[in-house]
């Protein structure tokens, strides 16, 4: 048996946590698997589009268009390098982060939705988006700990609050999605994705 997967949520939900151990569990039955990151930024050029002067006092939607391409080509080189080829070789395959994500930052920033862009249709659509719900204050009370923050906004109130909002309509409305209580041990909702995936 084998698949794509992906693990989306807030910033300090732990979906790299659950993508690894979602891995290994998987792992153990046998099944080829790997776990894949599209998301992973160029930390040093997403600094420098962030840091560009704005060439007026009133926001930039350029540079924000401009970030949110750059992640949409992360999208489609994980998809064509990674991805597509795991699956061809029969693995499960597990995104830590996805599309979901990506929707979700490009809604808060007012870019145009990446969902309306040509290429977004040659992305994969994995058989199961596991949605990792974590309480904002959790969420800030985690980041504040961790040696390196997911990301610049994984410390603004504003962005999780929309963020988890998002995240829960989408998991209410997409059959295919998980929302997932990432308050719980990380063991107990791989139990409940594998049974999800036997009934599946």
């Amino acid at each position: 048996m084998s698949g794509f997967l992906a693990v989306c949520g807030l910033p300090g939900a732990g979906k790299s946590s659950l993508a690894e151990s979602l891995r290994l569990a998987l792992s153990a039955t046998g099944a080829a698997c790997q776990v894949v990151a599209p998301l992973q930024a160029n930390s040093e050029l997403v600094r420098r589009i962030s840091r560009l002067p704005s060439p007026t006092d009133m926001a930039w939607p350029e540079r924000e268009r401009w970030m949110s391409d750059y992640f949409t080509l992360r999208l489609l080189e994980a998809t064509e390098l990674e991805i597509v080829p795991g699956l061809r070789e029969r693995r499960w395959v597990i995104t830590d982060r996805w599309l979901p994500d990506q929707i979700v930052n490009q809604a808060f920033f007012g870019v145009e939705p990446v969902t309306r862009q040509p290429a977004v249709g040659r992305l994969p659509q994995p058989v199961l988006t596991m949605v990792l719900d974590v309480p904002v204050e959790t969420a800030l009370r985690r980041n504040e700990n961790r040696s390196r923050a997911a990301g610049p906004f994984a410390l603004s109130r504003d962005f999780l609050e929309h963020a988890r909002e998002a995240y829960r309509k989408m998991a209410a409305a997409d059959t295919t999605m998980l929302l997932l209580d990432a308050g719980v041990p990380v063991h107990r909702n791989v139990e409940l994705i594998l049974r999800h995936l036997e009934m599946s």
